[in-house]
C-alpha cells in the first residue's frame, strides 16, 4: 500500500475521519452507551432532496447523515455526535452538530476530533470542552434530561415509552418522533388542545397511531376517539396504520351503541343525523366522560366551526384531551372557523418546504399555458346569442368568468386538448391524473372531451376518464380503484371539490387546475394531492416509479407559490385589527353530505362557441434550491444543485478528496449520466468530471484537460517518491497514459492491464497488479493516485 508523500497530500490513517470514528469515538461510545439499540452511526437525517431537470428525469440528492445518534430506550434520541478526523479540530463539527440537534429536536450535540469533546446542551444553552474519555454514560444524560425537563418519575417513563415498530421495521422519520414526543409534553405540561399541521403526505395519520399508542399504553388515555369526515378514510385508517390496534378497536355504529372497546374511529356524519326533521345526537349516548383523548383528522374542515354540529361533540366530550391535525392551518376569513383559535398555536409545523427539502415530499413543476382569451378577455359583439339562440349580457368577460358567468366552449376544447397532447408528448397517458373544474357540469363537460381526445383507450376501457363528483355515484364508485397503486383504471379523474382534500392518490403524477382557487387553504390541500413519493410500484404487470409530479394550470394559480402564505407561519384569525368589524359566519346547511360538498345552485350560464381560441405561449416553471417556484433550465439547475452542497469550490474539492466514489459523486452533482453527453460535448471529452464541475460551478475557465492533470509537478512528485520500485513508476506511468486517453474509472477495471503498451514494457496483467502486492495494493494505489490527481499544486 503506498505512503501519503506529506501531510497535505493524502490524509494519514490516524487523521482520516473515518479511521478516527473506527478506532477511536465508536469503541468508546459502546462502551458508554451498551446496547444492542443505542447507537445509529450514519443516522439518515433526510432522504436527499429530489430534483427535476427540464427533461423530466428526477434525481435524488445526497442524503444528511448523522454520524451517531445516541438513543435511550431503544428509540428515543438524546444525543448525537459529528465527528472529524484527528488532524481537525473538534470545534469545526460543532457548528453543525447543533443545526442537527436544533432540526432533530435533540437535546445533547457532541463535536469531537477522537480526543477533545465539545458538548452544547440545546436545553440551557450552555456549553463546556471536555475530553472524549469524559463523554457521558446514557444513565447519566438521561438523569440530567429528566431532571432540567422537571419530570416525575412517571412522567419520565410515559415520555421515553418506545413507539409501535411495525413488523417491516417503520418507525417515525425525526419529525414525526418530534411530534410525538411534543404532543406527550404538552399534555404534561396539562395542556387539553393541542393542533399539529403535518403537510399532505407526510404521514398524519401514522403520527396519530403513534401518539394513540403511546397515551394508551402509559395509560392517560384509555378511550380514544379518531374523528375523520370520510368512511373511506376511516377504513383505510384501520386496515392500516390503526391495525396493531386489533380487537380493541372498532368502528362507531349508530345503530348500536358500543363501550367494550377502547379505539373508536367514526365520522362526524355518524355522531349526528336528521331524520323526519329530527335531529339525533348519537354521541350523547356515551357518558361525557367516556372519552379520555379525541383526535380530530383534517381539522382544517368544518370540524372547527363554533356553529357546526362536530364542534358539539368536541364540546360534550369537554374532559377529553383534544389533537387537532391538519396539514393547513385554517386562515378563513371567518374567525369562527380558525383552527388556532380552537386547538391553540401549533405544537409543532412539518411544511411542504421542509418535506421536499428533505426528499419525503416529492417536487413539482409547473407548466402554464397562457390562452390568448384569457390573456386579453372575451367580449361578444351585439348580435353574439348562445348555442341555443338567446342573447347574452354583452361585456367583457375575464379569465374568472369563464366557466362561472359564461361558457366558452371552444375553451374548453383547447384545454381537453392540450393536457391530452401534454400526456402523450410526455408518455404520461397513463399516469395517474386529477383534473380540476370550476363546477360538476364543467367536470362533467370536460369528461366528454377527454374522452374524446383519448378515444383510443376509452374504447379499450370505458373507466379511462372518470368525473368523480358528488352527484356521481358511478364515478365515486370508482375513487378507491383510482387511488389504489395497483388499479390501472381509471387513469384520469375529473372532478370540481370532491377530491381536493383527503384522497390519498399516491401514484398522482399530474394535477391540471382548469379552475381558480380562491383559498390558500384549499389550494394547498390540491397540491398535496400530489405530493407522495412512490418510488417503486407495479401497475399490470409494468414497473413504475413516481418521484415528482406536474401541474399544468391554465389559471395563473401558480402565482399563490409566491404568497409568504403558502409555506409560512400559521395565522390566528381571531387577531382582528381594533376597528375591523368580525365578519359574519356564513349561512349553510345544517347537515352537510359525507363529502363535505355544498351543492351547486341550478342556475343557466351563456354558453357560445365558434369563438377563436389560441394558445398563445407556455412558461414551464421549476422549483429552485430555496423552495420558489422560478423559471428553470437544466443548466441553473444542476449549478443550484452543485452550489447548494458545497458553496464554494474549497468546501467542494474538500469533499471531493475525502469521497471514495468520485465518480458516482459527479454523477449526483451533474444531474446522472446525463453530463457524459451534454456537458462533455460543450467542454471537451478530454476533461474529467471534476475539472467540469469546477468550471461549470465555480466558473474556473477553462477546465483542465487530463493530460494536463496528470503531467503537473505534483504527480511526478507522487510517482518518483522514495518508496515507489521502479516497476511500480512504469506501471504508474503507463496508468496515468491510459486515464488521459479514456478516464479514471477505466483503470479500475484490471482489463486495462492487457492494453499493448503495458505488454510492451513487459507487464502482463498478474505481473502488473503482483507488483503493488496484489489486487488490494492495486486497487489502494488507484486510490492514493486518484487523491493526488486532484491536490491543488
Amino acid at each position: 500500500m503506498l505512503q501519503p508523500v506529506d501531510d497535505g497530500m493524502l490524509q494519514s490513517q490516524i487523521g482520516n475521519e473515518e479511521n478516527t470514528k473506527k478506532n477511536l469515538i465508536t469503541p468508546l461510545l459502546q462502551t458508554r452507551w451498551p446496547g444492542e439499540n443505542s447507537i445509529i452511526m450514519e443516522y439518515p437525517a433526510s432522504d436527499g432532496r429530489i430534483t427535476v431537470d427540464e427533461y423530466g428525469m428526477a434525481h435524488r440528492g445526497r442524503a444528511r447523515k448523522i454520524d451517531y445518534l445516541l438513543l435511550h430506550n431503544t428509540n428515543l434520541p438524546l444525543a448525537l455526535v459529528e465527528a472529524k478526523g484527528r488532524d481537525h479540530a473538534a470545534s469545526e463539527g460543532y457548528q453543525q452538530a447543533i443545526d442537527y440537534a436544533k432540526r432533530l429536536d435533540v437535546p445533547f450535540a457532541y463535536a469531537t476530533n477522537g480526543d477533545d469533546l465539545i458538548e452544547h446542551d440545546m436545553l440551557s444553552g450552555l456549553n463546556r470542552e471536555m475530553k472524549l474519555a469524559d463523554f457521558p454514560t446514557r444513565d447519566e444524560l438521561w438523569n440530567r434530561y429528566v431532571r432540567q425537563k422537571g419530570m416525575s418519575k412517571k412522567q419520565a417513563n410515559d415520555y421515553s415509552y418506545p413507539y409501535y415498530q411495525t413488523a417491516t421495521g417503520k418507525t417515525p422519520r425525526y419529525y414525526q418522533r418530534i411530534i410525538v414526543n411534543k404532543a406527550m409534553e404538552a399534555i404534561q405540561r396539562g395542556q387539553r388542545k393541542l393542533l399539529i399541521v403535518s403537510a399532505t403526505g407526510t404521514g398524519k395519520t401514522f403520527e396519530a397511531f403513534q401518539i394513540i399508542w403511546r397515551f394508551w399504553k402509559t395509560g392517560i388515555a384509555k378511550r380514544t376517539l379518531f374523528l375523520a369526515d370520510r368512511s373511506i378514510l376511516v377504513d383505510q385508517t384501520m386496515r392500516e396504520d390503526f391495525a396493531p390496534f386489533g380487537e380493541h378497536m372498532v368502528k362507531f355504529d349508530n345503530s348500536r351503541i358500543d363501550t367494550a372497546h377502547e379505539i373508536y374511529l367514526g365520522i362526524y356524519q355518524q355522531f349526528v343525523t336528521t331524520k323526519d326533521g329530527e335531529v339525533r345526537k348519537h354521541y350523547k349516548q356515551f357518558p361525557r366522560d367516556f372519552f379520555d383523548l379525541v383526535v380530530v383528522d383534517e381539522c382544517h374542515r368544518s370540524s372547527a366551526d363554533q356553529d357546526s354540529s362536530w364542534h358539539e361533540i368536541l364540546d360534550y366530550f369537554d374532559s377529553a384531551i383534544k389533537i387537532g391535525m391538519t396539514a393547513t392551518p385554517k386562515e378563513d376569513s371567518d374567525p369562527t372557523k380558525s383552527n388556532i383559535a380552537y386547538f391553540g398555536d401549533p405544537i409543532y409545523t412539518y411544511s411542504l418546504k421542509q418535506g421536499i427539502e428533505d426528499g419525503y415530499l416529492a417536487p413539482y413543476k409547473v407548466v402554464v399555458p397562457e390562452l390568448d382569451i384569457d390573456r386579453d378577455g372575451y367580449t361578444p359583439s351585439k348580435e353574439t346569442t348562445d348555442v341555443d339562440g338567446n342573447p347574452i349580457e354583452i361585456k367583457l368577460y375575464e379569465q374568472k368568468d369563464f366557466d362561472r358567468q359564461i361558457i366558452v366552449q371552444d375553451r374548453r376544447e383547447l384545454v381537453a386538448k392540450r393536457i391530452a397532447e401534454y400526456m402523450r408528448v410526455n408518455d404520461m397517458r397513463f399516469g395517474k391524473t386529477i383534473v380540476f373544474c370550476e363546477s360538476i357540469e364543467h367536470a362533467h363537460a370536460m369528461q366528454r372531451l377527454l374522452e374524446n381526445e383519448n378515444a383510443d383507450l376509452v374504447a379499450e376501457d370505458y373507466r379511462y376518464c372518470m368525473s368523480i363528483t358528488a352527484d356521481d355515484d358511478e364515478g365515486k364508485a370508482q375513487l378507491d380503484n383510482f387511488i389504489t397503486n395497483k388499479m390501472k383504471y381509471p387513469v384520469i379523474a375529473v372532478t370540481s371539490k370532491l377530491m381536493s382534500t383527503g384522497v390519498n392518490a399516491k401514484t398522482c403524477e399530474l394535477i391540471v387546475l382548469d379552475r381558480s382557487i380562491g383559498s390558500m387553504t384549499e389550494f394547498k390541500q390540491i397540491i398535496g394531492r400530489g405530493t407522495r413519493v412512490v418510488e417503486h410500484y407495479k401497475v399490470g404487470g409494468e414497473e413504475k416509479s413516481k418521484m415528482y409530479f406536474t401541474i399544468l394550470d391554465f389559471r395563473a394559480n401558480y402565482r399563490k407559490f409566491n404568497d409568504p402564505s403558502f409555506d409560512g407561519d400559521p395565522v390566528d384569525v381571531m387577531n382582528v385589527p381594533e376597528g375591523k368589524p368580525m365578519p359574519k359566519p356564513p349561512i349553510k346547511p345544517s347537515n352537510p353530505p359525507e363529502t363535505g360538498h355544498i351543492p351547486e345552485p341550478n342556475r343557466r350560464m351563456a354558453k357560445v362557441a365558434g369563438v377563436e381560441v389560441s394558445i398563445v405561449g407556455e412558461a414551464v416553471k421549476y422549483m429552485d434550491t430555496d423552495g420558489h417556484l422560478v423559471e428553470q433550465n437544466l443548466t441553473s439547475c444542476i449549478r443550484n444543485n452543485i452550489v447548494s452542497q458545497y458553496e464554494t469550490y474549497d468546501a467542494f474539492q474538500a469533499a471531493w478528496e475525502l469521497n471514495k466514489h468520485k465518480s458516482q459523486m459527479a454523477s449526483d452533482l451533474l444531474l446522472g449520466d446525463d453530463w457524459g453527453t451534454n456537458f462533455k460535448t460543450r467542454y471537451g471529452y478530454d476533461v474529467d468530471p471534476f475539472d467540469i464541475i469546477c468550471c461549470f460551478a465555480y466558473q474556473m475557465d477553462p477546465p483542465m484537460s487530463r493530460e494536463h492533470r496528470a503531467r503537473r509537478a505534483s504527480m511526478q512528485r507522487f510517482i518518483d517518491h522514495e518508496w515507489h520500485t521502479d516497476d511500480q513508476r512504469t506501471l504508474l506511468h503507463l496508468l496515468l497514459d491510459a486515464y488521459v486517453v479514456s478516464g479514471f474509472e477505466s483503470l479500475r477495471n484490471l482489463d486495462t492491464l492487457d492494453l499493448p503498451q503495458f505488454r510492451a514494457a513487459g507487464f502482463k496483467k498478474l505481473k502488473a497488479v503482483k507488483a503493488f502486492g496484489g489486487k488490494r495494493g492495486y486497487y489502494d494505489m488507484l486510490d492514493a493516485v486518484e487523491n493526488a490527481l486532484y491536490l491543488k499544486d
